[in-house]
């Protein structure tokens, strides 16, 4: 059963299982669920009504496993209302880049391809069922939130794929106990101790007494819905400093309940850059508005909830190199670190540079470029015979990004915390620490090999990657993977060898070859089999995960939930271009 939960014994250790039953914990009740990412439980609970068409219309039409077309969506004026945005934003960065357009064979950057939102051969299927009564700060009268996640995928009659494509349902939790406690929102989460499979479990999620009960499911429910989606790449070829570059859209929608529609709403605690640098007015207000203790204090323990006038509709997030572009650090743009002053007492704003930080891990790039899986944190299981879209050499091993992984253990305290404490410490560190750990590395298989310096832009197309010295990897075989062909950094590799311990034998791309085979419309299962090469990769799971800027992908003769690092990119379903 793909439940990610944990239990917090003794070092608060974080227990990532794949189990056909729950666990007793000391109370003699089920530990709470926190994420539900098991395919058979999800497809349960979309056939009972947690489909992703019940958001739009609930007329538009589904097949028996609860998922409707996106061709059928776009019947749907709350459905247009999201998919308009979203086009103009599209057709805005066309206008503004020439060399941005769908298709590999006549673009350089490759843009979303729109039309698969309105497409007979796309739809949205549900990846992921969180547990997020920790978001009780942001819902007032409400215990928490529960969300849904949904991933955009295709089957044609040659491919079939997901896409790197996410939307984002958050739903506002039961009202609080009579004792001002979410106590029973608590034990709502803790499932039936007889419950075995999946199937169970999804029947679970969706009945009357479940998370996602259907009362649980009424549209008055909706905090927001956010959606993340890459809008454009460019390969390696493009950007061979960095390895290629991505960029990634996101945006909000609140529902309104008189027209039935959704309408843009500004992204949490994202300020707009553009709008502040042209008013120094308004800068001053919100720094005068952050600098109040008890926002400060909020800051903190983030749980800052910055006012609307202050905030953008629309962020971009790029990568590779996270926060080391100035892009995904909006607050930084907008204010210097000699403006602000250490906070005394507090946990994470003990120096300018923390303060700056801890804002930029609040905003919306801040999150999504921090410990991420390239600009995602959840993009669900890939498994065969249970996976609609499962390709061999196009699939996961591990569905969620290693800041997920940590965050369980926090949310799981929080939880079983709700059950006695009327307000637990909703306290969340930062997802990245301001100071990385300058520990040089073993230069075994998968590690750094072309190290860089950036040079950062507000405007993301002008960073720039100062070669430093390069890092001999060990063994006589070794080769350094080139940053030039898609390797951002380098990549300690080398021949297969089933005698290393820290390896996993895997399938490298051969760039060039296997880009033409796509431009060529070739199926993505024949580019694979011509054009790759098999190479020592570094292994991973949940537990183990790969260092930043690449993916734990599944490997042959490899356990489910172990893998093999590569750049994300080289996964047909985490790059825009090629799908047809």
């Amino acid at each position: 059963m793909q439940i990610l939960r944990h239990r917090l014994p003794l070092l608060l250790a974080l227990v990532l299982t794949v189990a056909t039953s729950f666990v007793a914990s000391a109370t003699n009740a089920a530990e709470p669920v926190l994420l539900v990412t098991a395919p058979a439980a999800l497809r349960t609970a979309e056939r009972s009504g947690a489909g992703f068409a019940r958001w739009f219309d609930a007329a538009t039409p589904a097949s028996s496993d609860g998922v409707a077309t996106n061709e059928a969506l776009a019947r749907s004026a709350a459905w247009r209302a999201i998919t308009g945005p979203l086009g103009d934003s599209l057709a805005g960065i066309q206008r503004r880049d020439r060399q941005a357009g769908v298709g590999v064979a006549r673009y350089p950057h490759r843009l979303f391809d729109a039309r698969w939102l309105a497409s007979p051969d796309a739809f949205f299927e549900l990846v992921g069922v969180a547990n997020r009564m920790d978001r009780r700060p942001f819902q007032n009268g409400a215990c928490g939130e529960t969300r849904l996640v949904y991933r955009l995928a295709y089957r044609t009659a040659t491919m079939q794929s997901r896409l790197p494509m996410t939307v984002n349902v958050e739903l506002r939790g039961d009202a609080p106990d009579a004792d001002g406690s979410c106590a029973a929102t608590a034990r709502l989460w803790q499932p039936p101790q007889a419950m075995t499979g999946d199937e169970a479990l999804g029947r679970w999620l969706v009945s009357a007494d479940g998370p996602l009960a259907p009362k649980r499911l009424e549209h008055a429910r909706i905090s927001q819905l956010t959606t993340n989606l890459q809008s454009v790449r460019w390969p390696s070829a493009v950007r061979p400093d960095l390895g290629g570059h991505a960029e990634y859209m996101l945006r909000a929608f609140r529902w309104n309940a008189g027209t039935k529609r959704y309408e843009v709403k500004p992204l949490e605690n994202t300020p707009d850059v553009a709008k502040l640098k042209a008013s120094a007015p308004l800068r001053k207000e919100l720094q005068q508005w952050l600098r109040q203790p008890d926002n400060l204090r909020a800051l903190d323990e983030a749980t800052l909830q910055i006012p609307e006038r202050f905030l953008a509709t629309e962020a971009v997030s790029v990568a590779p190199r996270g926060l080391e572009r100035l892009a995904n650090r909006p607050f930084e743009q907008v204010f210097a670190p000699g403006e602000w002053q250490a906070e005394p007492g507090s946990r994470t704003l003990r120096s300018p540079q923390a303060l700056l930080r801890r804002l930029d891990d609040l905003s919306c790039m801040g999150c999504h470029q921090s410990r991420a899986v390239a600009g995602f944190h959840l993009l669900g299981v890939d498994r065969r015979g249970a996976s609609r879209t499962f390709t061999t050499g196009n699939a996961l091993a591990v569905p969620h990004s290693p800041h997920v992984q940590d965050e369980l253990a926090r949310r799981t305290a929080y939880v079983r915390a709700s059950l006695s404490t009327p307000r637990p410490d909703p306290f969340r560190p930062l997802a990245e620490p301001l100071e990385a750990n300058t520990a040089a590395e073993p230069a075994t298989v998968g590690a750094r090999c072309e190290p860089t310096r950036i040079t950062p832009s507000a405007n993301p197309w002008l960073d720039r990657a100062e070669k430093l010295p390069r890092i001999s990897c060990e063994g006589a075989a070794s080769v350094c993977e080139k940053t030039s062909v898609g390797f951002p950094g380098g990549m300690c590799s080398g021949p297969c060898d089933p005698k290393d311990p820290n390896g996993t034998c895997g399938g490298i791309a051969i760039l060039s070859d296997f880009n033409s085979c796509l431009a060529a419309k070739k199926p993505f299962g024949e580019c694979l089999a011509k054009h790759t090469r098999p190479g020592n990769l570094r292994s991973c799971s949940a537990q183990q995960p790969c260092r930043d800027d690449y993916i734990c992908a599944q490997a042959d003769g490899q356990p489910e939930g172990r893998g093999a690092c590569i750049p994300p990119y080289f996964l047909f379903q985490m790059r825009v271009d090629g799908h047809s």
